[in-house]
């Protein structure tokens, strides 16, 4: 539909690639101080595995990622540590993190003190 696009031209219509990778992703990327190269891909990616390896099942993910054939998401599944797409897993953490650190579990909530 008119105007339901996030990044459109003057007229209305879809911006180019090219376009909007030096308008508004590369110009994003400098403001935000990161300090190596982050593709839009790689983002697109990332979700993905995260989106398994939190759990999710296999079809959910091929739907959400509008592919065509499931062996397409079986694909992110190698960039998992473990490979099995039905037991939840906590996400890897970034590749700038320090050893050791990634994403943080919430603490157990003591019982005897509720």
């Amino acid at each position: 539909m008119p105007g339901d696009m996030l990044f459109a031209t003057r007229d209305g219509t879809p911006i180019s690639r090219n376009t909007f990778r030096t308008c508004v992703w590369r110009p994003a990327v400098r403001a935000s101080g990161i300090d190596f190269d982050v593709r839009v891909h790689g983002l697109r990616h990332a979700h993905a595995s995260w989106l398994l390896a939190g759990g999710s099942d296999l079809k959910s993910v091929m739907d959400r990622m509008g592919h065509a054939q499931i062996t397409t998401t079986q694909k992110y599944l190698d960039a998992l540590p473990d490979r099995r797409p039905t037991q939840a897993r906590r996400p890897p953490a970034h590749p700038r993190a320090h050893p050791g650190e990634g994403p943080r579990r919430p603490a157990p909530v003591n019982e005897e003190q509720s």
